[in-house]
């Protein structure tokens, strides 16, 4: 090993003692605990005081329009870099591309970016409790019912369909009952 790397090993071990070596005590567990949850909770995105109180709906709208932004943003990079004055010019197509979709972000209404989230949640939960069925109903139409094994694993199939619409129907009619989300619905 040459002198050169021990001499830079030797800076980053004394860098990090002297970094450790702190009077203040440090965060304690239960501070970053309460940090992790901030962030998993949104809370980070508004806090309280600076204009006024905030909930989960601000939290959660603030965090949709970082989300539309960045889409909005890739969305117009694209079509800019089709763009022949453009896409010569990379600098400038991104800063037009930034001020566009902050511009598109900011004036969007929180109930239209609730509108979005709500539009993509329903349709990823049809994909994700249809695909089953789908994929179920597709083995029933396989399976060949002119022996007594193949009727026997086609009562199979409907069964076990039959229960996940049940457990579904159960999920929805509990999600959706007055006490769960205060009388929403």
């Amino acid at each position: 090993m040459s002198w050169k790397k021990v001499g830079v090993v030797i800076v980053l071990l004394l860098s990090l003692f002297l970094v450790s070596c702190t009077s203040d005590p440090g965060p304690s567990a239960g501070e970053i605990w309460d940090k992790i949850i901030n962030i998993g909770t949104l809370g980070f995105l508004c806090k309280s005081g600076w204009f006024g109180t905030c909930n989960y709906e601000d939290n959660l709208v603030a965090f949709m329009r970082i989300l539309v932004g960045i889409l909005v943003f890739a969305l117009l990079y694209v079509g800019a870099s089709a763009v022949p004055g453009l896409s010569e010019n990379r600098n400038v197509s991104i800063a037009v591309c930034i001020i566009l979709a902050i511009m598109s972000v900011i004036f969007i209404p929180g109930a239209v970016l609730a509108g979005i989230g709500a539009a993509y949640a329903t349709v990823i939960a049809s994909i994700l409790i249809g695909a089953p069925i789908v994929g179920g109903l597709l083995l029933f139409r396989m399976i060949p019912g002119d022996t007594k094994g193949g009727v026997l694993l086609r009562i199979v199939v409907l069964f076990i369909l039959l229960a996940v619409l049940i457990g579904v129907k159960e999920q929805a009619s509990e999600l959706l009952s007055p006490g769960l989300l205060g009388g929403l619905f």
